[in-house]
């Protein structure tokens, strides 16, 4: 079941993304489409603020995703209610519900990948304080 998505300013933290019904755990919040970014345009993409909106695609190569949709407008939460996968066959990402989500709920993700993860560094790289 499709879901309607919306991004609403969050004061300290710019855009985040919204849903105007309730999610269930386990249900898929969106299927975004990505863009590859080859590794020889790292580091000029790294040199932009696009960088701050992508994923890596495989980071051992340095090869970079822009997420689609609402995908690279997330905010970043330790113990997030939502997680990402990366379906690299496919060029998809897909966001998934961790727990319930009651509607105009902020749906947030770990930048680190992981439930748990403390990612300060992804912040204090970027001169902002993480919230």
């Amino acid at each position: 079941m499709k879901k309607l998505l919306y991004l609403k300013t969050i004061k300290g933290k710019g855009r985040g993304v919204f849903c105007n019904t309730d999610i269930a755990k386990g249900e898929t919040i969106e299927v975004c489409p990505v863009i590859i970014i080859p590794a020889e345009e790292f580091a000029a993409l790294s040199a932009t603020p696009l960088m701050d909106y992508s994923f890596y695609f495989i980071k051992e190569e340095n090869m970079l995703a822009l997420t689609m949709g609402f995908g690279s407008m997330y905010n970043h939460k330790q113990y997030p209610n939502a997680v990402y996968i990366l379906n690299r066959e496919e060029r998809q990402m897909l966001f998934i519900a961790h727990e319930n989500i009651k509607a105009h709920t902020e749906i947030c993700i770990n930048y680190g990948g992981e439930y748990g993860i403390d990612y300060h560094k992804w912040f204090t790289d970027r001169g902002i304080d993480p919230i």
